[in-house]
């Protein structure tokens, strides 16, 4: 009898680990993100949350998987797939039956990257947004023969549809009509607006072009889009172009005022300081013709003092010629 007993015990102990190795296991994809879009967000012409990639561009995304279930020790990740709503499934290459990827105590998360060309629009059509699911595929083993022994499923689109975007085809005029619709938003008047009158009429130009083409874009109309983008682009560089030509043309301006202002106070200046200097001038020529007639008359002065001297020099000789006369003594008669 416990002959018997022991024999049950291993039986049920070897059938309990038999099936520990092949009962599906618990995974969750507990992230992924779509890498380098050329557009996310709300969009315009499709009017939800999406991922957005060019037709024919490499997209890109990330996921993560998780071993959620504390009762099982192993997980054997050998696939990663997404599935979307055009019949075409995407694999990772980070993964395969051959080569598993295995989650245990030590390594409860990993991270798979799914890389696929994205199909033209006449495969994926860009007039609708499209939904996507995400498969996790595990197997038995990593060694030896594997077989897989489960399937975890995700659906982004259903429930979450703000946080899982929708994924959407963009045709070539669409991808650029919406790079340039993004760039055009990120133009802005100077702070006070714009001082050149040129400048204001191409910024209104290109707001008027922005306009026509956010319309062009919300009824399908990409390529005109596109067109319009454009032209409200160049309008606005043309329009700060403008605007530093007038500043630089203004400051060039202000300087030459300046200057002209500087250059007639110091031509005013040099006038007087010329006129004083031709009065200084005129005065010293005065002052000289003065010293001249100042020394003429000096002259004429000296002369008049000798013929004073030598006229009183024959009066006093005649004075004493008489007075001799009269005191000459006289012959004996």
């Amino acid at each position: 009898m416990k002959k018997k007993i022991a024999m049950l015990c291993c039986l049920v102990l070897a059938l309990g680990t038999s099936m520990s190795a092949v009962v599906p296991v618990k995974a969750d994809i507990t992230d992924w993100m779509w890498l380098g879009p050329v557009f996310s967000g709300t969009e315009p012409f499709l009017g939800v949350n999406v991922v957005a990639y060019r037709e024919g561009s490499t997209a890109q995304l990330a996921v993560v998987v998780d071993r959620s279930d504390p009762f099982v020790n192993l997980l054997n990740v050998s696939a990663v797939i997404v599935n979307f709503d055009w019949g075409i499934n995407y694999t990772s290459t980070d993964v395969s039956l051959t080569n598993p990827v295995q989650l245990n105590a030590n390594r409860t998360v990993a991270s798979f990257t799914v890389a696929f060309t994205v199909p033209s629009t006449s495969v994926a059509s860009n007039l609708i947004p499209h939904t996507y699911k995400m498969y996790v595929e595990y197997v038995n083993a990593t060694t030896g023969p594997k077989r897989r022994v489960g399937t975890y499923t995700t659906v982004p689109n259903f429930g979450w549809p703000d946080f899982a975007p929708y994924f959407a085809v963009y045709s070539n005029d669409q991808a650029d009509a919406q790079g340039l619709w993004q760039r055009a938003d990120t133009y802005t008047e100077p702070t006070g607006n714009f001082s050149s009158a040129e400048a204001r009429v191409l910024w209104e130009k290109g707001n008027a072009e922005l306009s026509r083409g956010e319309t062009a874009y919300l009824v399908g109309d990409f390529a005109g889009a596109k067109t319009n983008f454009q032209n409200a682009v160049n309008y606005y560089e043309q329009a700060y172009t403008a605007e530093s030509i007038y500043s630089q043309d203004y400051r060039a301006a202000q300087t030459s005022y300046y200057d002209a202002l500087a250059n007639s106070a110091n031509a005013d200046a040099l006038a007087r300081a010329k006129q004083a200097n031709a009065t200084l001038d005129e005065a010293q020529a005065a002052l000289k013709t003065a010293d001249a007639a100042m020394v003429t008359a000096d002259a004429a002065l000296t002369n008049a003092y000798g013929w004073m001297a030598f006229g009183i020099g024959w009066i006093l000789l005649g004075i004493g010629v008489i007075v001799y006369g009269f005191r000459r003594p006289k012959p004996p008669a």
